[in-house]
């Protein structure tokens, strides 16, 4: 992966987050399996083995190596209506 870009209104929504959850970092992955794979985001105490770790805004954000081997961009934004979105660019 090449670029990790978040957006403002991502980053402080994180913040509140981390805030009530008492976390230090967030971390993408993919769950599920079969057809019904998806992206998850959580709130975490540290990475995992192989994660990727970008720091932005004062946030931390662990991406699982998959993701990153896989993605030329990974892309966070929030939006007031859906909430958080995490689009990945090949």
């Amino acid at each position: 992966m090449s670029r990790f870009i978040i957006d403002d209104k991502a980053v402080e929504f994180i913040k509140e987050t981390l805030k009530k959850e008492d976390a230090q970092a967030v971390r993408i992955f993919i769950s599920g399996g079969g057809c019904c794979r998806r992206l998850e985001i959580i709130p975490v105490k540290k990475a995992l083995s192989g994660d990727a770790t970008y720091t932005r805004g004062g946030i931390t954000v662990h991406i699982e190596k998959g993701l990153v081997d896989n993605a030329s961009t990974v892309e966070i934004n929030f939006d007031e209506q859906k909430g958080l979105l995490i689009n990945l660019y090949e």
